[in-house]
């Protein structure tokens, strides 16, 4: 095999946390065979995208990093990996030297290192001490793949098509990743999929594998991504009563209506919704509860997506992710009758994101003099003295400080709430 020491390659991912997790754990294979992994604005010798193909938006976003890397990096490998290159993968061939889909995801340090070997057949790379790996960008809260695929898909999402039928990883896997990102240094973990509320690997749910990985020496911080309303059963919920788990639910809503969800085939009612939330609030008190909506999905009239503003103003979201909806080929949506014009989608989605804003900027002040953990990541700038982290709630926490606080878990107070995040003041009982 090609041998990678003293290449060096910058790894970029669009998309979901499913994404992110996978660019990690790319990270981690690149580096166990020599490679150097830099920062995605640096300049590399291989260049890689993990790419999305949620919307039209993303697809535009992939090929715009794509002639950006080819500016500025004209001698790099650029490669595309993922969803995008397994669905748009005619359009990316003109932009890129390698195409990786997802079930190539496994063997992308192989594929890389061939292309570089057939490019680079006379080179000598001096053979030294493969580098420890260290958390992908001195990120301190690590992401984990568990699951990915899904056997339902919504009449809007392509995803299924591109990532294949519904697998859990091996529980034992799991175990030992999340063992790895422990003893790496990280003290937050974030269980991530395509749908991780139906993980189930031989007896073992979800439920199961998050008590199973609570129990493991040096655990400090367990989050976990995207849920439905239907995967909150009472065991699930009931990990709560672990301070240890992230007071976060991301629970996806799309729409407000019953009959715009039906179309969706979301698999759930408003007032399924409704009861999911409630129950989330009371097990877990203060608890953010995030969530995705779309606009414009067709056949939305102007009454149902005033129910979409009536419930997201009752509900109270900690943040709301807006989309517009994006007709995507090979989706029963795609073919629906009444596709909504675009003006009215943009419409829509300016007043969703400003019912976005108030929303995050109410639950945010709430927080003003009450204490929450947070976990301190990087400096916002370089220099800058001014310190960024996650509290477990999932508000973007800002402070000053002299002394390096990256990767410290400490108690802290909110003190004002502003766009860019929360201030905080730091307690006496933080720890390093």
């Amino acid at each position: 095999m090609y041998e990678g020491t003293g290449i060096s390659v910058a790894l970029h991912s669009l998309g979901c946390k499913l994404n992110q997790a996978e660019q990690q754990e790319m990270a981690i294979a690149f580096e166990q065979e020599g490679f150097i992994v830099v920062s995605p604005r640096e300049d590399a010798d291989v260049c890689l995208i993990n790419t999305c193909t949620v919307t039209a938006e993303a697809d535009r976003k992939v090929r715009q990093w794509l002639r950006s890397v080819r500016r500025r990096c004209p001698g790099s490998l650029v490669v595309a990996a993922g969803c995008g290159a397994d669905r748009t993968c005619d359009g990316l061939v003109p932009l890129v030297d390698l195409l990786v889909g997802n079930r190539g995801k496994k063997d992308i340090v192989a594929r890389v290192a061939a292309a570089l070997q057939e490019r680079t057949s006379s080179r000598t790379v001096d053979v030294v001490a493969v580098p420890q790996y260290r958390p992908y960008g001195g990120r301190t809260r690590s992401l984990v793949k568990v699951q990915e695929g899904c056997a339902t898909p919504c009449a809007y999402c392509i995803i299924p098509l591109v990532r294949g039928r519904e697998v859990s990883l091996p529980t034992e896997q799991i175990i030992g990743n999340v063992r790895g990102r422990i003893s790496n240094g990280s003290r937050e973990i974030v269980l991530t999929g395509t749908k991780i509320g139906v993980y189930q690997h031989g007896d073992v749910t979800l439920a199961g594998l998050a008590r199973m990985l609570l129990g493991l020496p040096g655990l400090e911080r367990l989050r976990l991504s995207s849920l439905q309303p239907q995967e909150l059963s009472v065991e699930l919920l009931s990990l709560w009563e672990d301070d240890r788990m992230c007071r976060h639910f991301h629970l996806s809503l799309q729409s407000g209506s019953d009959d715009v969800l039906q179309r969706m085939g979301r698999g759930y009612t408003v007032a399924e919704y409704i009861d999911a939330v409630t129950r989330i609030r009371e097990v877990a008190p203060g608890a953010a509860v995030t969530t995705d909506l779309i606009a414009g999905f067709p056949g939305e009239t102007d009454e149902e997506f005033r129910s979409t503003v009536h419930l997201c103003e009752e509900v109270g979201f900690a943040r709301i992710h807006v989309f517009p909806y994006s007709r995507r080929s090979g989706t029963r949506a795609a073919d629906m009758p009444d596709q909504v014009p675009s003006a009215v989608v943009k419409k829509r989605c300016t007043l969703l994101e400003g019912i976005a804003e108030a929303s995050r900027a109410a639950y945010a002040r709430s927080w003003i003099d009450r204490e929450v953990t947070v976990l301190w990541e990087e400096e916002t700038v370089a220099g800058s003295s001014v310190y960024a982290g996650t509290t477990d709630n999932y508000l973007r926490a800002l402070c000053r400080s002299r002394t390096a606080l990256q990767n410290v878990l400490e108690r802290v107070t909110i003190m004002r709430a502003e766009t860019e995040g929360v201030w905080v003041r730091r307690n006496d009982e933080g720890q390093g």
